[in-house]
C-alpha cells in the first residue's frame, strides 16, 4: 500500500521524538559514588544534585555532618559524594574538660580537627582508634616546661604528668616526711612553673630560693603587632639559704641564717615581639545577618568574653576553633571585620552548628 507524503513525515517525526525520550533517559541515568564513614557504595539515581543523591540512599544529613560537595552541587554520571557523620566527644585537655563535635573518623583525625597537635602529647586512647557515632572520651596532656629546685639543682623539663607528684617520681626525686613543697604534690603542673622542694632536718635546714630570670625581647618584623614568641626559655636561679635550728621541749626557739650562696645563675629568657601590622580582613557578601548572629552572641561587643573564659569576641570563638579557621593571639584583638571574616570560614566549613542556639539569626 502506497503511502502519501503527508504520512512518511508525521511517522518521521514520531519516530524522532521516540529515539530523542530514550537519549534523554539515557542522559538523566547517572550512578554516583558514595562515601559513608569509610564505607564505599555506588547508587543509580536521575537526581541532580547531592541532596537528591542522598535522599535516594536514604542518608539524613544532621547540623553536625558535613558532606562534600555541598547539598546543592550538581552530580553526573561518575560523581563522587563524601558524607561524615558527626561524632560527639568528650576531650579533657591539661585537666579541663569539655564536650564538641567532630567528624573525624579515629582519635588521631580528631586530634587535627581540634587543633591538639603537639610533639610528645600524651593520649590515653589510641592514636588509631576509631570513634564511633555514639562518641568517645578521651585524655590529652600537652607538654608542659617546668623547673625543679632541688638540692641545689634545678632540673627543667618538659612534662605530661598529671601531678607534681608524678612530676618528682619521672625525675627521681625523693621526698621525706619533713621536706617541704612550694606546690600541693595533687597540683597539674603547667608551663612556667617552679616547684622548690626544701630538705629539712632536725638540725640544720636548707632553703632553695627562686633567682627570677629576666627577659630579653627584640623586635621582629615576622610577627604580627601584639603577638610574641619565646625564642629561648628563660631559667630561674638557685639561691640556698642555710639555717641553724635550735629546738627546746619540741618549740624552736632560735634560726639564725649560716649561710647564703647562689648555686645556679639565672639564664634570661629571650623573647621575640612582632612589629609587623596586622592584615585586614574583608568579610564577603554572602547574603547571610552576621550582624544579628553576633547580637544574639555577644552584644554585638568584638571583645566579649564568656564568664569562664572559653568563648571569645563577637562570635564566641574558643582559642582552638578560631586558630583552626587561621586566626592567631585572641580572637578578642582581632578586629571586628577579622572576626567576621573568620567567621564565614568556620560556617563554610560546618555551617551554623558551631552556634547551636543563635546560628537561626543568620538566616533573619
Amino acid at each position: 500500500m502506497r503511502r502519501s507524503p503527508l504520512t512518511i513525515a508525521l511517522l518521521a517525526v514520531v519516530l524522532l521524538a521516540l529515539g530523542g525520550g530514550a537519549t534523554a533517559f539515557a542522559i538523566m541515568d547517572k550512578t554516583v559514588r558514595l562515601d559513608v564513614d569509610g564505607q564505599h557504595l555506588s547508587v543509580r539515581t536521575f537526581a541532580g544534585n547531592v541532596a537528591g543523591v542522598l535522599r535516594k540512599a536514604h542518608l539524613a544529613v544532621g547540623p553536625h555532618d558535613a558532606v562534600a560537595p555541598d547539598l546543592s552541587a550538581p552530580v553526573h554520571d561518575g560523581s563522587q559524594v563524601v558524607v561524615r557523620h558527626g561524632r560527639p566527644v568528650t576531650v579533657t585537655v591539661n585537666g579541663h574538660a569539655r564536650q564538641v563535635w567532630v567528624t573525624a573518623l579515629s582519635v588521631d583525625d580528631a586530634l587535627d580537627q581540634l587543633g591538639l597537635r603537639s610533639d610528645g602529647e600524651w593520649l590515653s586512647a589510641s592514636r588509631s582508634l576509631s570513634i564511633p557515632r555514639q562518641g568517645l572520651s578521651f585524655t590529652v596532656r600537652l607538654p608542659q616546661h617546668v623547673s625543679v629546685l632541688v638540692d641545689g639543682r634545678r632540673l627543667t623539663t618538659d612534662t605530661t604528668a598529671p601531678d607534681v607528684r608524678t612530676l618528682l617520681r619521672d625525675l627521681k626525686v625523693r621526698t621525706g616526711k619533713l621536706d617541704r613543697l612550694s606546690v600541693p604534690l595533687s597540683l597539674y603542673p603547667t608551663t612556667g612553673l617552679v616547684v622548690t622542694v626544701d630538705r629539712v632536718s632536725q638540725k640544720m635546714v636548707s632553703e632553695s630560693v627562686v633567682v627570677p630570670f629576666r627577659t630579653v625581647t627584640a623586635k621582629s618584623s615576622a610577627l604580627y603587632v601584639g603577638e610574641s614568641k619565646v625564642t629561648r626559655y628563660g631559667s630561674p636561679g638557685v639561691r640556698v639559704n642555710t639555717y641553724r635550728l635550735m629546738w627546746k621541749n619540741h618549740k624552736l626557739v632560735r634560726r639564725v641564717l649560716v649561710s647564703s650562696v647562689i648555686r645556679v645563675k639565672s639564664v634570661p629568657q629571650h623573647v621575640e615581639v612582632g612589629t609587623r601590622a596586622k592584615p585586614r580582613y574583608s568579610p564577603t557578601a554572602d547574603g547571610l545577618n552576621w550582624a544579628a548572629l553576633a547580637q544574639c552572641e555577644s552584644g554585638g561587643n568584638p571583645r566579649s568574653v564568656s564568664s569562664d573564659g572559653r568563648f571569645r569576641g563577637l562570635y564566641q570563638f574558643t582559642i582552638g576553633t578560631w586558630q583552626g579557621v587561621g586566626g592567631s593571639g585572641d580572637p578578642i584583638d582581632a578586629s571586628s571585620s577579622e572576626q567576621t571574616y573568620r567567621a564565614q570560614i568556620l560556617y563554610r566549613r560546618s555551617g551554623d552548628s558551631p552556634w547551636p542556639t543563635c546560628g537561626h539569626y543568620l538566616y533573619t
